[in-house]
């Protein structure tokens, strides 16, 4: 994880300001002429690519700086694991993926058999919980499939409606499993300054009366843009992915009694997060459709377990 903040060449942070920045924050500091906008933002998407191994590319866009910058905050968190007990190449397939009741596409899916893997089955959400754990195991990957193949909203609805995902995720046990998840890659950018004034984070936007004072020139200062981008990665050997912060801690020793073996196959959208020890530090939902095909693929079984 990286902090930097980023501040116009004009004038200085205010002196408490720069202590928290870097004794609690642990943030770098660097001086930046915004009006060269061309410059600075080349600066900044290098540091960033550096610092998330070029997995996160042109975070600033040059149009967005000019004369009036005052400052710019940064956050790179860069998280790779690999599997545990990783997937074989070989087994990966072409295989099918309900959209919808109605749409089928073909994405590559991995699968492995006869493996031990914390999982559960919730009657209250209606879903399938599946824990792979990384190397060290100190980190894991949830996946949270619903029972239907368009059962995703209903299970986003009680969990936006407060049902307790971390405490779904205390009883799951060691279960021998065959297993079945798409191989998959996702980018997405998020415009917080829409997002953030829904959680009642206001008054930061507030060009006239926003309360932000960090630079001793005491200009008057509000947040015009905030932008997260995060990318994930999930293929045979592990996970690739960028996520806003991150906690770690040591999982639960594993239980040492499975059940008989089940079946989890992730052929229809689910939610999937990253945590460590259980503190969640990415999440994200898969519908298959960056994958998608007209091709009218009709998906061969015959020597297919799963």
């Amino acid at each position: 994880m990286a902090n930097k903040v980023y501040f116009t060449n004009k004038s200085k942070l205010q002196p408490d300001i720069q202590k928290d920045a870097e004794e609690v924050f642990q943030s770098a500091l660097e001086q930046l002429d915004f009006t060269e906008s061309a410059a600075a933002a080349g600066a900044v998407n290098k540091w960033v690519a550096e610092q998330t191994e070029d997995m996160i590319k042109d975070v600033v866009d040059a149009k967005s700086l000019n004369s009036d910058t005052r400052l710019l905050l940064i956050n790179a968190i860069y998280f790779q694991g690999f599997w545990e007990t990783p997937f074989r190449t070989r087994a990966t397939r072409d295989r099918p993926f309900h959209v919808d009741l109605n749409t089928q596409i073909k994405v590559p899916m991995m699968s492995m058999h006869d493996v031990h893997f914390r999982y559960k089955h919730s009657p209250e959400l209606k879903a399938q919980f599946l824990q792979m754990d990384y190397k060290g195991r100190q980190a894991s990957m949830v996946i949270v499939l619903p029972d239907e193949i368009e059962g995703l909203g209903a299970v986003l609805q009680q969990l936006a409606a407060g049902h307790d995902l971390m405490a779904e995720l205390t009883d799951m046990k060691s279960t021998l499993l065959d297993v079945m998840v798409p191989k998959f890659k996702i980018e997405t950018e998020i415009d917080l300054t829409q997002l953030l004034p829904e959680m009642g984070i206001k008054l930061i936007f507030d060009d006239r009366n926003s309360n932000i004072n960090m630079l001793t020139s005491n200009e008057p200062l509000y947040v015009s843009k905030a932008v997260q981008k995060a990318l994930i990665e999930v293929d045979e050997a592990g996970t690739k992915a960028v996520a806003r912060t991150i906690f770690l801690q040591k999982l639960c020793s594993l239980p040492v009694h499975p059940p008989m073996k089940l079946t989890m196959k992730a052929d229809h959208p689910f939610v999937y997060l990253l945590k460590a020890g259980q503190i969640p530090i990415f999440f994200g939902i898969y519908h298959g459709t960056e994958f998608a095909v007209s091709d009218g693929y009709v998906p061969d079984f015959e020597s297919e377990r799963l």
